[in-house]
């Protein structure tokens, strides 16, 4: 995974990382970035982490 800096939000720097995902993994990712409301797949990542927090 490569880390390299993106767009500050949240008050942190973002990193970009490349990640290897089945079909059935995107196909839920995608679901939840619906669900959330979210941007981008990345985005509906961010917004379930800090749910958790």
């Amino acid at each position: 995974m490569s880390n390299m800096p993106r767009k500050k939000i949240y008050d942190e720097d973002k990193n970009k990382t490349t990640l290897s995902l089945t079909k059935t993994a995107i196909k839920w990712l995608e679901e939840k970035q619906v669900e959330l409301g979210a941007n981008s797949l990345s985005d509906a990542l961010e917004k379930m982490a800090r749910k958790k927090e």
